[in-house]
């Protein structure tokens, strides 16, 4: 009886050390399942993130462009405006002429 008693001793303390493991596993399991999920989380939200710089890229070239075509124009301007005042001279000279022949 008592090697039958020593037996079922070591065969619970035998089951009881694979619970433990068991156990302990399955918290390891556990972290690195939910250490995953935090992983999963951050690269969602880094998708997330450059989904937006992209259209913020988009955006800012768009507005360049904009911007850009507006210089050119702006410049047009200022080309015809500076032939103006280049011929400006003659105009007065044509007027002055004009009114002392009045």
């Amino acid at each position: 009886m008592n090697s039958k008693a020593t037996a079922t001793e070591e065969a619970r303390a035998d089951i009881r050390e694979h619970a433990q493991a068991t156990v302990s596993d399955l918290g390891s399991l556990a972290q690195e399942v939910s250490g995953g999920s935090e992983l999963r989380d951050m690269l969602m939200r880094v998708a997330k993130q450059t989904a937006s710089l992209d259209i913020c890229i988009r955006e800012t070239e768009q507005s360049l462009a904009t911007s850009q075509a507006a210089a050119a124009r702006l410049a047009d301007r200022v080309d015809s405006a500076s032939e103006q005042l280049k011929s400006l001279p003659k105009t007065i000279d044509i007027i002055k002429v004009a009114s002392a022949d009045m």
